[in-house]
């Protein structure tokens, strides 16, 4: 495997011995502050070319950074192909076989002045026109968890709530894909927002989860991770039950403590109105 040292030699060797490739910025953990940064970590880069058209009509491109074991290119998607007559950025995320991965996108020097928006972590490693608009970014305060309007409060209560009674349909009648589908992304989705917004509330809103809620442990007790480690359920219709009710009354607190907080509005005689719909269902499939 290259060292990280390596490849970043090669990554800028490339771009300066190339006159097409005008400028090159570093994103992502690498220039993050606080993030983790182990061989794990990808390099996220960034190439400001003459002419994008020369780069996305090369698949093979990648390859010169190594033996590629899978490419992928989300700005060409099926759904949504890419015009390679046009211009638009556009992305390379491989994953060589030697455990490297760079995730580089491309972006014509005709769209540069849209970097005016872009907020986001960022070194500037190669700038041979000077581009002004390149510019290096130390804050992280993009990605910080945000503050919720009462009137998010409210959806994210009510949509837990309310798809809750899916996953007890779904558990009711064996549909065990469904019911796991329900708990780990609908409901789970709910339930994110609002442990997150707990972090916010307990660091001033000025700090961040990562991606995906990664960094979740780093601002949680470790009575607080067990707990939410054990709101996951296995593939047993009875533990399935067990982990709904957890997830349903972990998320009860959770909203409580950030509506005191927040000074928000919550109805806590609809949230066990519903507790007890559900509880009864189950009473009902129990004698099944």
């Amino acid at each position: 495997m290259k060292s990280y040292d390596e490849m970043y030699d090669l990554i800028i060797k490339t771009a300066e011995e190339d006159d097409r490739i005008r400028a090159v910025t570093m994103e992502g953990s690498n220039v993050t502050k606080g993030a983790v940064h182990d061989e794990f970590s990808d390099f996220d880069v960034t190439f400001f070319v003459s002419d994008i058209r020369e780069f996305t009509a090369d698949k093979e491109y990648m390859k010169r950074f190594g033996e590629i074991l899978i490419m992928q290119m989300p700005d060409d998607f099926y759904a949504e192909p890419y015009d390679y007559s046009g211009k638009s950025r556009f992305a390379y995320l491989t994953q060589y076989k030697d455990g490297n991965r760079i995730d580089l996108t491309f972006i014509d020097i005709s769209e540069i002045e849209k970097q005016r928006e872009f907020a986001e972590p960022r070194t500037v490693l190669i700038n041979k026109d000077n581009f002004k608009v390149l510019k290096d970014i130390d804050s992280k305060e993009i990605f910080y968890i945000k503050k919720p309007s009462e009137f998010e409060f409210f959806n994210t209560v009510n949509e837990f709530r309310w798809v809750s009674n899916y996953a007890t349909k779904g558990l009711c009648r064996h549909e065990v894909y469904y019911a796991r589908r329900v708990m780990e992304h609908y409901m789970m989705d709910m339930f994110m927002k609002m442990i997150n917004w707990k972090v916010g509330i307990d660091n001033d809103f000025k700090v961040t989860t990562g991606s995906n809620s990664k960094y979740l442990k780093n601002y949680l007790t470790d009575e607080e991770m067990n707990r939410f480690t054990g709101i996951f359920a296995n593939g047993e219709y009875e533990d399935m039950w067990n982990k709904l009710f957890l997830m349903y009354d972990y998320f009860e607190e959770l909203s409580i403590y950030v509506s005191e907080k927040l000074g928000f509005p919550l109805d806590l005689d609809e949230s066990k109105n519903v507790r007890a719909f559900m509880v009864h269902r189950k009473e009902l499939f129990s004698k099944d």
